[in-house]
């Protein structure tokens, strides 16, 4: 069990399935993700897909303005599927896992990833012997760029009143996989979940279709 559902509590716990979002999925839903063309891949690509059905422990909203909004679907094994949508309709389809997590000890650490300058906007960032280039900011050449800030409410027991929310300050960045016609994303995230605590999440993921997902 991941720790979405040791927050979440056992499987005897929960409640009826709820409602359908994009793509039909749904807190306490499942997913099944094609791993096949990934595990091709090989070592071009940093990002390994999770195996097997995963279960969806816990949902994400965050509402960017303009009638924009991005749907999170946290999975058993550290990963989840973000769905962007404008007005309804689905615009992009991201799966990320979690490739690693940093805990600042106190606002003092943590203001440091977020100032000017800091890491988070550089113009870009090298991952597991991989460089990934700055996807957000005013130009791709200016050697920083604030991280964008927004607010995601976090559903596990219910999806009408949250568990518990935080604030992201956040910096997109991808990479161009030789051979393979496709970008591999690196999301790196300072996150502040309240008082006196934070992490810093690296995220790795890859575009994928409704045809890469079994969804039940």
């Amino acid at each position: 069990m991941s720790w979405f559902g040791k927050m979440f509590g056992s499987k005897n716990d929960e409640p009826a399935p709820a409602p359908s979002g994009p793509l039909g999925l749904r807190l306490r839903g499942a997913v099944a993700v094609d791993s096949l063309p990934f595990r091709m891949a090989g070592d071009r690509l940093v990002f390994a897909a999770p195996e097997g059905h995963q279960a969806i422990e816990a949902w994400g909203e965050v509402t960017l303005g303009g009638n924009s909004r991005l749907h999170r679907y946290y999975l058993t094994d550290d990963a989840f599927v973000q769905v962007s949508t404008t007005a309804g309709q689905i615009d992009d389809v991201k799966l990320f896992v979690f490739h690693e997590t940093r805990n600042p000890p106190n606002q003092h650490a943590f203001n440091e990833w977020v100032r000017r300058g800091s890491l988070i906007g550089a113009q870009h960032i090298d991952v597991a012997g991989q460089r990934y280039y700055r996807v957000w900011g005013d130009t791709p050449e200016s050697a920083w760029a604030p991280p964008v800030v927004f607010d995601e409410k976090v559903y596990g027991k219910s999806t009408t009143t949250p568990d518990y929310d935080l604030t992201h300050y956040a910096m997109l960045y991808q990479r161009e996989v030789p051979g393979l016609e496709r970008y591999e994303y690196l999301l790196v995230s300072a996150e502040d979940y309240g008082p006196d605590e934070y992490c810093v999440t690296f995220s790795v993921g890859v575009d994928v279709t409704q045809a890469d997902l079994t969804i039940t």
